[in-house]
């Protein structure tokens, strides 16, 4: 159970002089060879244990009422380090135009080999008598017969040396009978339940011409093992959907006899039930006065404070005017007021109700109570009817930011601003505004400050826009802020009724459409949006997009005397998110720095099946690496990974001051590093022998900006310096470890020092800005000998730049590393508890 608070490291840590020496990248991994009648062999071994289940259902189905039907779900896996040939599986479902097998859904699983990541797919298909005949008769032409081609010079076929059906069963390694789980689609963000739990699922079923008949077969399996059937049916273009409340166990032995079962997924509201144009005045009412009815304010004058810039917030607001009184309120200018002026709803309204209750369509679902712990502020920076000049944006925000801390100096904050220049593309370089966020967030004189910013929306009109605008639509200003947390969008919002004729345009669990993205930033730019949060999605007629409120957030009105709610979302949405999250992390560590609160939430952060394109992360070349930072970041945050540690899931933290630089002989030098020999459940580690054990490190700080360099193109001109990490590696000794990361005084020249670091997943993508995450998959064993990491410098503006005469400055990082095990028979945890209070 993850409950257990985060482990502070106050010492483990030494100083030592540094002197750059270089970094190196491993290549990537070879391919193996087949051995073509062994694999055939194989192959037809599996297929006919899958032929045997039809007989052994034939068998069973006469001792029982249950419905069933002549298919059998089957998983096939690929071969560790292998992609298998989709496209085959979906061509080759049809005979005699009669649907035989038909792929259902594809997943990507990683491990590691003596230190190697490696990955493997699955492939989960629905597939009856005929069609396991036609893969039993593929796999003995694979056998017995090559391919043929037209020889160029001759224009004769001839036979190749090539197998036939290779493409489709080279890479196969396992055929088995699927399980349950191989349906889920939501993980890694919420995990396949416990088999015994008894809980809602959301079941997806295919969609066909006889789906009436079969829906009706399952509804009768279902309750024949004692489910409970939801009321209501969601008809989409594809699917059908029903809620089901009952076990794994139940599920699975309910659905997987019929031929209908298409995904599960964690039970998703939707926010029509508050915003469809038939529901009353009245019943609005009803769902607000409920709603305030059951939320508990813990909220007090110390509270944590998210300090909204945006058009003005309505506080009276039922919702609101608990959290925002009218001394929280500001305005850069007073004859704008501080309300929420922006027309059809408001905007900065929607923002306050997102940062307080999170998706509003959750809360108004669910009966249970709701305790908030953190307070708002407002200040309104923007007003619908006055331009302001953009490049005064950067003062404004200063004063902004300023006049709340002067009223409540001690109440921590974080700053959420979903107010950018949508005219403005800078490519990722540094404008007026970016930096002084940047100085705002670094602190200088005052003291550094958390900042989330929206990355900016983009707004497509047709079908064929999506994804493309999203890789050419810029981050806007400010949000390419090195310091700030820039926050996108994705969904999991993909269900629009039928008979509206229109689909959702993004997929479930894909980057949203109205999120910016940075590919198109300058190479030295940070990659942004660092994470991303639900930001709705948007529906299609097959030309044509738009919007639709079963598609988007609810929140807050600011017209709160009629429409009470409002369907809000887009990346003003997401950083609300965003700063509700970050808010609550700071209320359960009171005494983390800024720079750990953001580590934090990158570290929780991962991407869904949909971002990676359901391929491994290993699976991606450099540039497919940089593209999904540049897109998505470093995925979806998770607050319960973000505030708990758990006994097989071990993060430690640290908050540290170094001195990159120093002046010698009248120049800039690096001065020291840091070496961190961890506390490590050692013993804990090696009883898992040759489990893989997963570790993550994420290095945060904030840099000084330089907004007067004009030469960019060389990131240290802009920052005042650069951090990043290393890891000691297998069989390395502590004296070549530090002989790798820091040049020997005596060393001049090459040496016999290996330079190689350590085969990261993300690698050299991912060191861009002042926030770095890696991680590695080892085994057991292996893990329990790496605890030893390096924090160290390099080039920034303090070492070069003479003038500033900054060479001796001190800077803050905060480093957040975790082990994590999926075995539950481990407790790491306990054991560096131990260690560290003994």
């Amino acid at each position: 159970m993850s409950d257990k608070p985060h482990i502070k490291l106050e010492s483990y840590t030494e100083s030592n002089t540094f002197r750059y020496a270089g970094t190196n990248f491993p290549n990537s991994r070879e391919k193996q060879v087949r051995d073509r009648n062994y694999h055939g062999r194989m192959l037809l071994d599996q297929i006919n244990a899958v032929r045997e289940h039809f007989d052994l259902s034939d068998e069973t189905s006469i001792n029982t009422t249950l419905v069933r039907d002549d298919v059998v779900y089957v998983n096939f896996s690929s071969d560790w380090g292998y992609v298998l040939d989709f496209d085959k599986f979906d061509k080759n479902g049809f005979k005699a135009n009669k649907k035989i097998f038909q792929l259902l859904n594809i997943q990507c699983e990683e491990a590691d080999f003596n230190g190697e990541k490696r990955f493997r797919y699955h492939v989960l298909v629905v597939i009856n008598r005929l069609g396991v005949s036609e893969f039993i008769n593929k796999i003995e032409l694979f056998l017995t017969k090559n391919t043929t081609r037209i020889n160029k010079e001759t224009g004769e076929r001839e036979v190749t040396d090539v197998p036939s059906n290779s493409d489709l069963l080279n890479n196969i390694e396992i055929i088995r009978i699927a399980t349950l789980r191989s349906f889920w689609v939501d993980e890694p963000e919420i995990p396949f339940p416990d088999e015994n739990q008894d809980m809602w699922w959301e079941v997806w079923f295919r969609r066909t011409r006889t789906h009436a008949d079969t829906l009706d077969s399952a509804i009768y399996n279902l309750t024949l093992h004692g489910c409970q059937i939801g009321l209501e049916t969601l008809e989409l273009t594809e699917h059908i959907v029903k809620l089901v409340k009952g076990t794994a166990a139940q599920l699975s032995r309910a659905l997987l006899v019929l031929d209908n079962l298409a995904e599960l997924r964690n039970p998703q509201q939707l926010s029509d039930f508050i915003t469809h144009k038939d529901i009353s005045d009245e019943t609005k009412r009803q769902y607000l006065d409920d709603l305030n009815s059951r939320v508990d304010s813990e909220y007090s004058p110390e509270s944590v404070l998210i300090c909204l810039l945006d058009s003005g917030v309505n506080n009276r607001h039922p919702l609101l005017e608990r959290f925002l009184p009218d001394s929280h309120l500001y305005t850069y200018n007073e004859s704008w007021g501080t309300d929420d002026s922006e027309p059809h709803g408001g905007h900065g309204t929607g923002v306050a109700g997102l940062a307080l209750y999170g998706d509003l369509t959750d809360a108004l679902a669910d009966a249970g109570r709701i305790t908030i712990f953190h307070g708002l502020e407002s200040f309104k920076i923007y007003h619908h009817r006055t331009a302001n000049d953009p490049g005064l944006y950067g003062a404004i925000t200063q004063t902004a930011v300023s006049s709340p801390v002067i009223d409540r100096a001690g109440n921590p904050r974080v700053y959420c601003m979903t107010v950018t220049d949508s005219n403005l593309r800078f490519k990722g370089r540094p404008s007026a505004w970016s930096s002084a966020i940047d100085q705002i967030a670094f602190g200088g004189n005052e003291e550094p400050q958390l900042f989330i910013i929206s990355a900016g929306n983009v707004y497509g009109t047709k079908h064929e826009h999506y994804p493309d605008l999203n890789h050419l639509e810029c981050i806007h200003d400010p949000a390419q802020a090195h310091n700030a947390i820039t926050v996108g969008t994705y969904t999991r919002k993909d269900k629009i009724a039928a008979n509206t004729g229109h689909t959702a345009l993004a997929p479930n669990g894909a980057m949203a459409p109205s999120n910016s993205t940075s590919i198109l930033f300058d190479k030295n730019c940070p990659n942004k949006p660092e994470v991303v949060f639900e930001g709705g999605n948007s529906s299609t007629d097959g030309t044509f997009i738009s919007d639709h409120a079963e598609l988007k957030l609810l929140s807050l009105d600011s017209d709160y005397d009629t429409d009470i709610f409002i369907p809000f979302g887009d990346t003003s949405g997401a950083a609300a998110l965003a700063a509700k999250m970050a808010a609550e992390i700071r209320t359960a560590y009171p005494k983390y720095w800024p720079e750990t609160v953001r580590a934090l939430m990158v570290h929780s952060a991962d991407w869904t099946p949909a971002m990676l394109s359901n391929r491994a992360l290993s699976d991606l070349r450099e540039r497919d690496k940089i593209n999904l930072l540049r897109s998505v970041g470093y995925g979806v945050p998770n607050l319960d990974r973000a505030l708990y540690s758990a006994e097989n899931n071990l993060t430690l933290v640290a908050e540290r001051e170094i001195q990159p630089y120093k002046k010698e002989d009248s120049t800039g030098k690096y001065n020291d590093y840091h070496l961190f020999t961890l506390p490590w459940p050692k013993e804990a580690l090696e009883s898992l022998e040759q489990t893989s054990v997963a570790l993550k490190v994420t290095l945060s700080y904030y840099i000084e900006p330089n907004p007067g360099s004009r030469k960019f193109a060389s990131h240290y001109q802009y920052a005042s310096h650069q951090l990043d990490f290393e890891i000691i590696k297998r069989l390395e000794s502590v004296e070549e470890f530090k002989a790798r990361i820091s040049k020997p005084d005596e060393e001049d020249g090459e040496s016999g020092v290996n330079r190689k670091g350590e085969s990261w997943m993300l690698g050299r993508p991912s060191i861009k800005g002042s926030i770095r995450k890696d991680m590695l998959q080892l085994t057991g064993r292996e893990m329990a000998e790496r605890n030893i990491i390096a924090v160290f410098p390099k080039n920034g503006w303090y070492k070069n730049l003479k003038r500033q005469n900054k060479f001796d400055q001190q800077v803050r990082y905060s480093l957040i590393v975790s082990i994590e095990t999926e075995s539950e028979d481990v407790d790491l945890y306990t054991p560096v508890m131990i260690e560290i209070f003994a």
